[in-house]
């Protein structure tokens, strides 16, 4: 597994049958704290750069920060070799187009990088569809390795972004997304309880990634609001409950707390700390979204911090903190 930065330089890099995938990262400057969290709670190392290369085959649709994933089916230093490890192939794809894969690491001029995709796509049977490709091969130079294979860029995460209801101070989807994959990291079959869901914001996106998550709120009109947000998207609306996180009885392996702070009605210090306390008989794993960080409390409490980042909206801070 490695990372690829301005300071490689690698050759043939093949291991075994193992395919190895290049995930390409996009983000803007205020999302790269959480971004790499994210990547953190993931891939279990910290981002070196937005192109990462490992045998982790991630469904990447799961993220709102990576643009795409390369399937590498071949990689060398040398362009040659490339087009003829395909010619040994005998590839053949029916409405297929090759691209070139830019990057901010290793530029190729605009005509060199159409020339070599030519070439790519010349010993390759079937038919070419420039405008409704069925499949995308794709190459790229990162350093001094040109890397051959399937792309995909599938960008299904922003799928809820009109949803009937929403609030201004809810979290944003991509921070949303951040938060469940934070809270999964790769285990799908974790269950996931939302006990302050406002309006549903997490769960749909939970539900997309097909994980296993409930939620509950206390406001009996907004409870409504997130069901009618669900219904909307062909989800169960019971998913989602009218309950006070206080009366929870059933435990789950984490939960994920974006806990009041009193934008609409009083809410104080002591009152947080009640449901923080709440949650440590509910998950043995927490997310909290928290506007102050809660450090101190959350270890008086029991709590061993994992990991933790801050996200910017306006003047307005949020800490995203992941502790067991």
């Amino acid at each position: 597994m490695y990372t690829i930065n301005s300071q490689d330089n690698k050759n043939v890099r093949k291991e075994g049958n193992m395919f190895n995938y290049l995930y390409v990262y996009n983000y803007s400057p205020h999302e790269k704290d959480l971004c790499e969290m994210e990547f953190r709670c993931i891939f279990h190392e910290n981002m070196k750069s937005k192109y990462h290369i490992t045998t982790q085959d991630f469904d990447y649709t799961r993220s709102g920060y990576i643009r795409g994933k390369l399937k590498i089916l071949y990689e060398n230093s040398c362009f040659d070799e490339i087009v003829h490890f395909i010619e040994q192939q005998n590839y053949c794809f029916y409405d297929f187009k090759v691209i070139y894969l830019k990057n901010e690491i290793t530029h190729v001029p605009y005509q060199e990088s159409l020339e070599k995709c030519k070439k790519i796509a010349l010993p390759i049977a079937g038919s070419v569809n420039m405008h409704h490709p069925q499949i995308i091969l794709a190459l790229t130079k990162i350093n001094q390795i040109w890397y051959f294979g399937i792309y995909e860029n599938n960008m299904i995460w922003n799928q809820h972004q009109d949803k009937p209801y929403s609030y201004s101070h809810s979290l944003a989807l991509k921070d949303a997304r951040a938060v469940m994959n934070i809270a999964l990291g790769n285990d799908l079959f974790k269950t996931v309880v939302d006990p302050c869901c406002g309006i549903g914001t997490v769960v749909l996106e939970g539900l997309s990634m097909k994980a296993n998550i409930v939620g509950f709120d206390i406001n009996k009109y907004v409870a409504y609001q997130a069901r009618l947000n669900l219904e909307h998207y062909g989800y169960d609306p019971l998913l989602i409950q009218r309950m006070d996180m206080k009366e929870l009885k059933q435990t789950y392996d984490v939960c994920i707390l974006d806990i009041p702070y009193g934008v609409y009605s009083p809410f104080t210090y002591q009152q947080q700390c009640e449901l923080l306390e709440k949650t440590r008989a509910i998950a043995g794993e927490l997310v909290l979204i928290s506007h102050i960080s809660m450090n101190d409390k959350l270890m008086e409490i029991g709590y061993h911090i994992e990991n933790q980042a801050t996200i910017q909206k306006g003047s307005f801070q949020r800490y995203i903190t992941y502790c067991k």
